[in-house]
């Protein structure tokens, strides 16, 4: 019986600390989330985006940089 009740304090305790995270991610002032800032693209200066009408549908789109 000692199990389950440590089980469900941890389960708990992670429901708190996902719920605060949650909490703090929503409650910050910046625009963009963290996942939004990670998925920005390197910063390439040079480089022109190519429209995604005109992308080959091939798996390789690499850009010439």
């Amino acid at each position: 019986m000692e199990v389950f009740a440590v089980t469900i304090f941890v389960s708990l305790m992670f429901a708190v600390l996902f719920a605060a995270l949650f909490l703090a991610e929503r409650a910050q002032k910046r625009r963009a989330s963290l996942e939004q800032v990670a998925l920005l693209p390197l910063d390439d200066a040079g480089c022109g985006v190519i429209p995604a009408a005109s992308r080959p549908l091939s798996h390789e789109r690499h850009r010439s940089c």
